[in-house]
């Protein structure tokens, strides 16, 4: 049996989302072409899985760069999920014992917008013609930009939510758990008097896309990158907007308030989103130093 079929029951067991069986074909992809065939789950093996971690690592991919380790480890994790499902129904000979692949933890210094940013980007927007997903994108972009900074929530939420799932009068907007990543729960959130009054001017039926993206898949981010360098702002991903969103939250009200807005039950993943530029530690590593005689002569 091949990897791809054990895949697909998988995928139907633990109700995977497209854009999962996505990534899986791509996994696959790659683990046929270290091989030169189609894998099976005779290859589900420590041996061979461990050679495949090195070569993902050592391979350039995208753009002739080198996967991060977060890449490797995400493969991993992939392969060891499969593959644990295959064991269990006894389709693979043994469970996987794989070694683990380090991600060194690095502080997002500079990886969230500005709020001077978010306004320089809206400000760029609203200058758009043309349409997208039929609307004005001169309302399009601004909107859902705006409301990325409120919400905090991901694109791909923000792009399924309806008109029935926002109350402009109220102030608020529920994303639905099916729309968002891990489908775990409705959450609801506050926009700004501003956004509602941009928001009213294209208000359309209940089960109307507030904002419909009719390009294609993943272009959104070659567009932002287009009207970041049109605003003069630092490209850093429609992540970086709840980023931004996530340090805000956490320099006014701690950093609780980051992994309440950002709906992560792991309070430890606030150390990715947090950006130390934006919402310092509050820890001092001189607070407890003592005062140094440095002698009163001329530095060397």
């Amino acid at each position: 049996m091949t990897v791809r079929e054990v895949t697909e029951r998988y995928a139907l067991l633990r109700e995977l989302k497209p854009s999962t069986i996505a990534l899986y074909a791509m996994l696959w992809d790659r683990f046929d072409r270290f091989l030169g065939r189609a894998a099976t789950v005779d290859d589900f093996d420590d041996l061979v899985v461990a050679r495949y971690l090195r070569w993902r690592a050592e391979t350039p991919g995208w753009r002739g760069k080198l996967p991060s380790a977060a890449s490797v480890r995400k493969d991993r994790t992939m392969i060891a999920a499969v593959w644990t499902y295959a064991a269990r129904k006894r389709l693979a000979k043994e469970f996987p014992e794989l070694p683990r692949v380090r991600v060194p933890e690095t502080l997002p210094i500079g990886r969230a917008y500005t709020a001077d940013d978010v306004g320089k980007l809206v400000r760029a927007a609203k200058k758009r013609i043309g349409k997208v997903g039929g609307l004005p994108a001169k309302w399009w972009w601004p909107t859902l930009l705006y409301a990325a900074l409120c919400s905090g929530e991901r694109f791909s939420a923000l792009t399924s939510l309806r008109w029935g799932q926002v109350d402009l009068e109220r102030r608020r907007v529920v994303f639905l758990a099916a729309t968002r990543k891990g489908s775990t729960r409705d959450i609801e959130r506050s926009i700004t008097p501003q956004l509602a009054e941009m928001m009213a001017q294209q208000r359309r039926g209940p089960e109307d896309l507030v904002w419909p993206w009719d390009r294609r898949h993943r272009s959104q981010w070659a567009s932002l990158q287009v009207l970041c360098r049109t605003a003069g702002v630092r490209y850093r991903g429609f992540h970086g907007i709840r980023r931004t969103a996530a340090s805000y939250a956490a320099a006014k009200f701690g950093a609780e308030a980051a992994t309440m807005l950002l709906d992560h039950y792991d309070p430890r993943l606030q150390r990715v989103y947090v950006d130390p530029l934006i919402a310092p530690s509050g820890f001092d590593s001189l607070a407890g130093l003592p005062e140094i005689d440095l002698g009163d002569g001329p530095s060397v």
